[in-house]
């Protein structure tokens, strides 16, 4: 035997050793590894073909590693999809993008849905995963970051986080890494900067041609869409975009990830992609819409925006959760229940942590939520230890109004008046006033719903002891206006249904 060729034989046996190591160390029973494929059930087969794929066949240390990677993780994920059938148990289907308005939407929706039988259907992907599947995924995603300009400044573990990914949020699983790199690798080459950002920037101009936001996608209600799906229909809402924007720049080797809120000062929320450059500073772009540089613009330039915290969306489970204080994840708001979200609010705006020191509460509780009103509730979106009767929500985005609750059989109840955190971190409490505005209010808009309609009346309520409480009905005027009067400084109100909270001063104030 030569030297060379004993040299190469050592080197075979120390990487199979290696992954061999690696595989035993992931195989004990309280690994994260052995959960997900404890989860699998019926389907851990497929999942184990996968590792035993990369460690006899395509022995390659950083495939084995992304496969245990996404099998790892995989125990977090699901898809989830609406099913709508008829009486005869037939499916229907219903396509928010053949009504020519939102309104017309709505109302077919409506008319759909309630003779349908639903059906939520959700898949969990330790369960669904085909191995034939993830081979092909974790084989040509990296190939693609191997021979990006950028891999020397993208390392594994960043190609884990923000390229190597499947899925984005929780569209059924489909293959569409090799469809849509064949669709857009050629952008790639026609640039001179090969940079990230700047790689980024030309791809998005070319999604701005091929997708479009769309409103009447919220109103589908089946779920989100999957890649193919968006490519047939050329639209959807935010999370539709973020799927198909996160997707064709992964799909390049460009590192993304998603962020998203809930908003403080309009219903819902939204989400949008972050690509990371060179350097890893995130920089938001919303695809097919603002680029890199400018889309962060957007929530100082735009009110109803402004941000009250902003969340990371990862694929892999977070180690740092808050929901690993408690025994029992059932005694905290389901949204803190999530295991792959970290709060990214200071990359975004100036942020302030926030004091309330609370009365007695009625039953003893270990933590408050500091809540935001969204779509008619009050929705917590922070969390504080309470201690000496005090609590402190961090990383706070201002210009908001908030209130502050404890969590009691699945709701929030008050603690406090709300309350605006103003830009310079100081706090103005709603806490009603018998003193009157001095004029009356015209209203053609509900906070950017719905403009008013002539032939619905509309009622007004005002914020007091932890409740709304009705003050009186308007009928709209005949050019389609509320007309509000006899309104109380430092008061909330607001109208029944999806309208904003307002207060009113020398001007009115949505919120």
């Amino acid at each position: 035997m030569n030297k060379r060729k004993g040299l190469y034989i050592v080197g075979v046996i120390l990487i199979t050793a290696v992954v061999l190591f690696g595989i035993n160390k992931f195989s004990q029973k309280s690994s994260p590894l052995n959960v997900a494929l404890e989860q699998a059930n019926e389907n851990r087969t497929e999942l184990e073909l996968v590792l035993d794929h990369y460690t006899k066949i395509d022995i390659d240390e950083e495939k084995l590693k992304a496969a245990q990677y996404l099998i790892t993780n995989s125990s977090i994920h699901s898809s989830i999809r609406t099913e709508l059938k008829n009486k005869s148990n037939e499916p229907v289907v219903f396509n928010p993008m053949a009504y020519p308005t939102v309104r017309a939407t709505r109302e077919a929706k409506d008319s759909v849905f309630k003779d349908a039988q639903i059906n939520q259907h959700v898949l969990p992907d330790s369960q669904s995963l085909k191995s034939k599947y993830l081979i092909k995924h974790i084989n040509f995603i990296i190939e693609v970051w191997r021979k990006s300009p950028w891999k020397e400044n993208v390392d594994f573990d960043q190609f884990c986080k923000y390229i190597l990914p499947y899925r984005v949020v929780d569209e059924p699983i489909s293959p569409w890494v090799e469809i849509l790199n064949k669709k857009y690798a050629h952008i790639l080459d026609t640039l001179s900067d090969k940079s990230i950002l700047n790689a980024c920037k030309a791809v998005n101009a070319q999604l701005a041609k091929d997708i479009f936001f769309d409103d009447r996608w919220y109103l589908g209600g089946l779920g989100t869409q999957t890649v193919p799906e968006i490519i047939e229909s050329g639209s959807g809402n935010c999370d539709d975009l973020t799927v198909y924007g996160a997707s064709v720049m992964r799909s390049l080797g460009i590192p993304v990830a998603v962020d998203f809120d809930l908003h403080g000062r309009y219903n819902n929320g939204h989400s949008w992609c972050v690509v990371l450059d060179e350097r890893g500073k995130s920089w938001s772009f919303g695809p097919g819409e603002q680029q890199p540089g400018e889309h962060q613009n957007t929530f100082e330039e735009l009110r109803w925006r402004r941000l009250a915290r902003v969340f990371r969306r990862n694929f892999a489970i977070t180690s740092n959760q808050l929901h690993t204080e408690v025994e029992d994840v059932n005694t905290i708001p389901p949204f803190f229940r999530t295991s792959n979200t970290e709060d990214v609010t200071e990359e975004y705006v100036n942020t302030f942590d926030v004091e309330y020191k609370v009365p007695k509460l009625p039953t003893k509780k270990d933590f408050l939520y500091l809540c935001v009103y969204n779509n008619q509730t009050w929705r917590p979106i922070q969390m504080g230890t309470l201690k000496q009767n005090t609590a402190v929500f961090p990383n706070m985005g201002a210009d908001i109004m908030y209130l502050v609750g404890y969590y009691h059989n699945n709701r929030i109840y008050p603690v406090s008046e709300p309350f605006i955190l103003e830009r310079d971190g100081t706090k103005t409490i709603i806490a009603g006033s018998s003193m009157k505005a001095n004029k009356g209010f015209q209203i053609d808009k509900i906070s950017g719903y719905e403009y008013v309609k002539k032939d619905k009346d509309y009622e007004l309520f005002f914020w007091d002891t932890n409740k709304w409480k009705f003050v009186y009905e308007r009928k709209p005027i005949k050019d389609s206006l509320i007309i509000v009067d006899s309104l109380n400084k430092n008061t909330l109100y607001r109208f029944q249904e999806i309208s904003r909270p307002f207060t009113v001063g020398d001007t009115l104030t949505f919120w």
